[in-house]
């Protein structure tokens, strides 16, 4: 595999700089050696100094319908290398078009038992706390937790956020359907309803949730794969954070299921200590996710943040341990997927060294795109770029 450095600045001109990690996680402190890797490369370790930090999803550390500004006050500051412990809160159960909150999810099954101390089936507090003490400043839905300053990130660099793991705050979610928006709107919700929601059982254990059909159909288990829909930086353009729902070159509202466990994503840095947040968890989500929301349920994921000075990257790539994802972002979805392919053709040319018109004929035969959503106003389309499908190229020019 390759060791040297100066073979890594290819790939939209950015590739992993060397380190090497010491975490303290809780009261453990040791030092782990790591070869920092993307996709297959192997660099040479340095030091670094990880810590860990937990930030809660109180009201003064969320804000509710809009993305923060550049002129937002940090409510942390990490290193690079170092992890937050981030808790996250669904909106969904608290918007106004949903009524009385504990009413709302009684009716689903959930009743709330603040005195039960064992008892986990209970409506988030955190959930009513924000709706109580949080205005609601910007015309999306989302509840994001930030932001967060990262030391010496400047524009002209990328921020890795690493999912390292995700864990569950609820036995709970909700998945709503709302007049004029999702796939179909005009169609559906039925009766020109103005919102159709159902209130979905988890379980946490198992990891799946429990749809009820309405008749008297048996119950179906939905596989869970949770993941945070919006991890992003704080934009340039301060009109692009007025609204929580359309992603952009900064991240946002992505809801690529992809990005769980395990995965990272990169974005390019906007402005100074890039400012991270996130938002809008997801225990479960199809491609598409064409009612409107996924099942939309409040989790405490993770994040390692890593900074790559001076490493340029114009759009937001995506990396599991299996693949590379291509993000094309666009009102017009055809557009997207333009994007989308233009993205791997260009993976394709600087990291394997294809030609771009070999990289097309390839992707015809072994590349996915796929549709990450149609509903957040800027459509998305991912594509599932197999690492294992290059090995042999590599390994040519060892």
């Amino acid at each position: 595999m390759r060791r040297n450095v100066d073979n890594v600045k290819k790939f939209h001109n950015f590739y992993l700089r060397s380190r090497q990690w010491k975490f303290v996680v809780g009261i453990t402190v040791g030092i782990v050696l790591l070869c920092a890797s993307i996709g297959n490369f192997w660099l040479s370790p340095a030091i670094a100094f990880n810590q860990t930090y937990t930030v809660m999803s109180t009201p003064e550390n969320v804000i509710w319908g809009e993305l923060f500004k550049p002129y937002s006050n940090p409510i942390l500051r990490v290193n690079s290398g170092d992890r937050i412990i981030m808790q996250t809160v669904s909106h969904e159960g608290i918007l106004p078009d949903q009524g009385d909150t504990i009413e709302f999810f009684a009716q689903g099954g959930i009743p709330q038992n603040p005195k039960s101390a064992i008892s986990t089936e209970i409506v988030l507090p955190d959930q009513l706390n924000v709706k109580v003490a949080v205005k609601k400043t910007g015309p999306g839905p989302h509840v994001i937790t930030g932001p967060i300053y990262v030391e010496d990130a400047q524009p002209g660099d990328v921020l890795e956020i690493k999912t390292v793991e995700i864990d569950y705050r609820v036995p709970y979610g909700v998945i709503s359907n709302r007049h004029g928006r999702g796939a179909l709107p005009g169609e559906y919700p039925e009766n020109n309803a103005a919102i159709y929601s159902k209130v979905i059982s988890i379980d946490t254990q198992r990891e799946v949730g429990i749809f009820q059909p309405v008749n008297d159909l048996s119950p179906l288990e939905i596989p869970l794969n949770p993941f945070i829909g919006i991890m992003g930086v704080v934009p340039a353009n301060r009109e692009e954070a007025a609204n929580s729902v359309p992603p952009g070159n900064y991240g946002g509202n992505l809801d690529i299921k992809l990005l769980g466990r395990g995965s990272s994503l990169y974005l390019p840095v906007q402005v100074p200590g890039a400012l991270f947040y996130a938002g809008d968890p997801h225990c479960a989500q199809a491609n598409g996710e064409v009612a409107l929301t996924a099942i939309e349920c409040s989790l405490t994921p993770t994040f390692e943040l890593i900074l790559h000075k001076n490493m340029q990257l114009a759009t937001p790539l995506g990396e599991t341990k299996d693949a590379w994802i291509a993000v094309g972002l666009d009102e017009d979805l055809d557009e997207a997927m333009k994007k989308s392919v233009r993205e791997y053709l260009q993976i394709a040319n600087e990291k394997y060294g294809m030609t771009k018109q070999d990289a097309l004929m390839l992707g015809s035969a072994a590349i996915d795109f796929e549709v990450s959503q149609v509903v957040d106003i800027v459509k998305g389309i991912h594509g599932t770029i197999p690492k294992k499908l290059f090995y042999q190229l590599e390994s040519e020019e060892e």
